[in-house]
C-alpha cells in the first residue's frame, strides 16, 4: 500500500497479427490518450472484454483518496463504471492520512476484490495502517454481500503487501512475516493455521502462485521458497544470484542476474528445474545489460526496458529514449526487433509527463505505456501504445504446435484437439488453475467465462504441450 509505482503491469494474451513495432498513431490524439486529475496507479487488471481496471490513489498536498478507474481498450473512460468511470473512497479529510487501493482481483463472476488501506502519519508517532477487503460489482458499485475482513491500526512492520486468489475461491493476504487466509465471503478463515494466520520465519518480500504452489521471495536469505500449498510444512528453495530480479510468467520462473554487469536470464519450471530449450540448459547470457522491468508477450517473448538520455553540447538533457529489446522464447536476442534489436520511443524533455512509464502487454497484442504528469499535484495520466511484431517461436515450440492443435479456436462449449493429451490442465492468464483437468482429445469448457486460457499437458510422445485458446 506504499505510495510507489510498480515497475510493470503483467498481462498475458493472444497476440494479434502485427507486422512491425511502432507507436500507434491511431490511438487517441496523435497517439496519446490523456486524462486530467485522475490519479496515480499501482497495478492494472485486464477484463475479458479488453477493458482495464487501474487501482491506486489520488494525492495532492491537501487531499488523499483511494481510486479505482475503468478504461476501455481505446484508453477512454468507461463512464458506466462507478461514477463517471471511477469508484472513489475519501474517508479522511485529514492530510495526515494516505488512502489507496491495491491491485484488483477479477473473480469468475466479473466482480472485483481489492484491499483498501488508510495509512496514518503525523510525523511524530509510528505510521499505522488500517485496511479492509472490499468487493465491487462489475459496474463499480459496492457488493454489500461481501463481509470484508478488516484490521485496524497495523504497525509498519505488519503492513499487508498483497492479495492472492486461490483455486479454492479463498484468498491470501500476506505481509513480511505472515499469511492470512480469507473465506470466499470475505471473513477470516479461522480453520487455517493459528486462528487464520500463519507466521513465517523468513523475511518475505513478495509471494507469487503457480497452480496451488506458493513461491515466497525471501529478501534476507536471497532465495525463492516453494510451498506445495499455503498449509505445507515442508518446502524447497532456490538460491538467487546477489543482484537479480524475479518474474513469474505462466508456469515458469525467470531470474534476471546482473551481478557481473551483464545480463543473464535463467528460465525455470515450477519445480526449479531449468527449461532446457531456453538458452543453454535453461540460461541465456548477454554481453551487456539488456535492460530491466520485464513484461511478456503471449508466447513468452520477453520485452526489457532501459532509458537512454540525449544531451546537448552543454550537457543538458534534450530528451530520453525508452529503449526496448526483445528476447525470443528460446532465449536468443531478437535482432529483427526495432533497429538492430532496439525499439525506441523518444520523450522530449519539454513533454508534460515524466519519461518513466509503466508498461503492459494487452491481450490485443499491443504494448501500452502509462506516463505520469511531472507535477504530481495534477494527478494527470498519459497513455500511448505500440504495435508489436509477431513473436519468433522456438523451433521446438513450432513443432509442438504442429503436432497438437486446437481444431476450432475460439472455443464455445467443448475444447477439441487433433491428438491425445495426458495430464491436461487449464489455467487462466494469471496462471491460476480453473479446476479443469482432462485426458484425451476433448473436454468441456462451457463453465469458463469469456477470455483467454492456457492448456498445459504432455503429448503421447512425452513432449510438453503449451497451447492457448479463447473461450467465447
Amino acid at each position: 500500500m506504499k505510495n510507489s509505482l510498480l515497475s510493470a503491469f503483467l498481462f498475458f494474451g493472444i497476440s494479434s497479427a502485427i507486422s512491425a513495432q511502432s507507436l500507434d498513431s491511431s490511438f487517441g490524439t496523435n497517439g496519446t490518450v490523456s486524462h486530467s486529475g485522475i490519479g496515480n496507479y499501482f497495478d492494472a487488471t485486464e477484463l475479458p472484454d479488453g477493458s482495464v481496471i487501474l487501482s491506486g490513489d489520488y494525492e495532492t498536498s491537501s487531499v488523499s483518496k483511494a481510486i479505482v478507474t475503468k478504461l476501455k481498450p481505446d484508453g477512454s473512460l468507461d463512464t458506466s463504471f462507478g461514477s463517471g468511470g471511477k469508484y472513489v473512497i475519501d474517508q479522511f479529510s485529514d492530510v495526515d492520512y494516505y488512502e489507496a487501493f491495491s491491485k484488483a482481483i477479477l473473480q469468475p463472476d466479473g466482480k472485483l476484490v481489492l484491499l483498501y488501506g488508510a495509512e496514518y502519519y503525523n510525523g511524530i508517532d509510528e505510521e499505522t495502517l488500517s485496511f479492509r477487503m472490499m468487493r465491487l460489482n462489475s459496474n463499480g458499485s459496492v457488493d454489500n454481500s461481501f463481509l470484508g475482513y478488516s484490521v485496524q491500526n497495523v504497525g509498519e512492520d505488519d503492513y499487508p503487501y498483497g492479495l492472492i486468489p486461490l483455486s479454492s475461491g479463498k484468498f491470501l493476504i500476506y505481509g513480511g512475516s505472515y499469511i492470512t487466509r480469507i473465506n470466499q465471503n470475505g471473513t477470516l478463515d479461522t480453520s487455517y493455521a493459528a486462528n487464520g494466520t500463519r507466521t513465517l520465519s523468513i523475511d518475505v518480500e513478495d509471494i507469487n502462485i503457480i497452480g496451488n504452489a506458493l513461491y515466497l521471495y525471501d529478501y534476507s536469505g536471497n532465495k525463492i521458497i516453494r510451498l506445495e500449498n499455503e498449509s505445507a510444512t515442508t518446502s524447497t528453495s532456490y538460491n538467487l544470484p546477489q543482484y537479480s530480479s524475479i518474474y513469474i510468467n505462466g508456469n515458469n520462473i525467470f531470474i534476471h542476474d546482473t551481478t557481473n554487469s551483464f545480463s543473464k536470464i535463467t528460465k525455470l519450471d515450477s519445480n526449479f528445474n531449468p527449461v532446457t530449450n531456453f538458452g543453454t540448459n535453461g540460461t541465456s547470457t548477454f554481453n551487456n545489460t539488456i535492460g530491466y522491468n520485464f513484461v511478456f508477450q503471449s508466447q513468452a517473448s520477453i520485452l526489457s526496458k532501459s532509458y537512454i538520455p540525449n544531451y546537448d553540447q552543454n550537457g543538458n538533457i534534450l530528451s530520453v529514449d525508452i529503449a526496448y529489446r526483445r528476447i525470443n522464447p528460446n532465449g536468443t536476442a531478437d535482432s529483427t526487433f526495432g533497429t538492430a534489436g532496439v525499439y525506441k520511443i523518444n520523450i522530449p524533455e519539454n513533454a508534460p509527463y515524466d519519461y518513466y512509464s509503466d508498461d503492459y502487454v494487452h491481450s490485443n497484442g499491443k504494448l501500452y505505456h502509462l506516463f505520469y504528469d511531472k507535477d504530481s499535484e495534477n494527478n494527470n495520466i498519459y497513455l500511448k501504445r505500440s504495435n508489436l511484431p509477431n513473436e519468433i517461436l522456438a523451433t521446438e515450440n513450432v513443432a509442438l504446435t504442429k503436432e497438437i492443435r486446437i481444431i476450432q479456436n475460439p472455443v464455445r462449449e467443448n475444447l477439441i484437439l487433433n491428438g491425445n493429451l495426458r495430464n491436461g490442465k487449464i489455467y487462466d492468464m494469471t496462471g491460476r488453475e480453473t479446476g479443469i483437468s482432462f485426458e484425451g482429445k476433448q473436454t468441456s469448457v462451457e463453465r469458463l467465462k469469456t477470455g483467454a486460457y492456457i492448456i498445459n499437458a504432455i503429448s503421447d510422445s512425452g513432449k510438453k504441450i503449451n497451447l492457448k485458446f479463447i473461450k467465447k
